[in-house]
Order: structure tokens, then sequence, then C-alpha cells
């Protein structure tokens, strides 16, 4: 019967040897333990809607070219057939949605988009892709002003965008 003999001692260091470098560390518990700093965990949406009892808002995110990040990731809830939505991003409203939810036609956006040169410049069109997210998009306050000029009629349905 064959035993294996215990491993040799490793030969000590001779004297006047540097110790070996440490390991780098692999993932964040190693540099947590190693003394560096973490990276700074991902912010959180910066817009948020309000809480409503009468619409279910759900978290949606759309694929586009038209858009840099290649797709709008959105807060979205159905009112009259159409689609309300927020860019959770950057707190854009799908102001396409809101105005055909009041009746009106899709053409009429145009004019008064056109009546309004002061709008041209902040605002988005996404065109292609899904039909959700088609439209006009604009700033959150030039929504809500716009909103509250217009938008009276269904004033309580926009609670979730607008509180």
């Amino acid at each position: 019967m064959l035993l294996h003999a215990a491993a040799a001692p490793a030969a000590a260091a001779p004297a006047g040897a540097y110790p070996p470098p440490p390991l780098p560390p692999h993932h964040h518990h190693d540099a947590a333990a190693a003394g560096a700093a973490l990276p700074p965990a991902p912010p959180g949406p910066r817009f948020r809607p309000y809480a409503s009892a009468t619409h279910h808002v759900t978290k949606g995110r759309y694929i586009t070219s038209n858009d840099v990040r290649g797709y709008i990731p959105v807060y979205e809830y159905p009112l009259n057939g159409q689609w309300i939505m927020m860019d959770i991003d950057d707190g854009y409203i799908l102001w396409t949605g809101i105005w055909k939810a009041l009746g009106n036609s899709k053409a009429d956006i145009v004019k008064m988009i056109d009546s309004q040169p002061d709008l041209a410049p902040l605002i988005r069109r996404v065109r292609g892709g899904y039909l959700k997210i088609q439209g006009t998009w604009m700033p959150y306050e030039v929504a809500l002003k716009l909103s509250r000029r217009v938008a009276w009629a269904i004033r309580d349905d926009l609670i979730p965008l607008f509180g």
C-alpha cells in the first residue's frame, strides 16, 4: 500500500526579498475590503407619477431610433383610447396623447405649435417605431402649462402626471 508523503513545507523567502504584490480587487466586495471607494449607485427615476385611485400607471420601455438612448422609458396609462405617457428620465410628456384624449386631431397639434414659435425648440417629435410613442413630446413644465389652458375637461384624469 502506498502512502502519500506530506507536502514539504514551502521554502522561506530569502532575507531582504519583497512580499508579493496584493491581488487586485475582482468585485465590489473586494474593493470595499481593500478600502477602495465603491462606484455610486445608479440614480433612480427623476420623475414619478402621482398616486391615483382611478388610473393604473405602469412602466414601459419602447425601443426607438429617435432617441439617443435607443429607447424611451415611460410611465403610462390609457385615457379615452389614448396613451398618456411621461418619460421616466427627463419628464417629457407625450402631448399627442393628452391632445387626442381631449378629442382633438393630431393635425391640430401642428397648428398649435406653429402658432407658438417659442415651443418649437423645446419639443421632440417621435416618428416611426411603436405607434404608442409616436407624436409630439414636450418638457413637463410646458405640458403642465398647456394642460392648464386646454385640458380642463380631463383635469382629474391628468392627476398621475401633474398631481
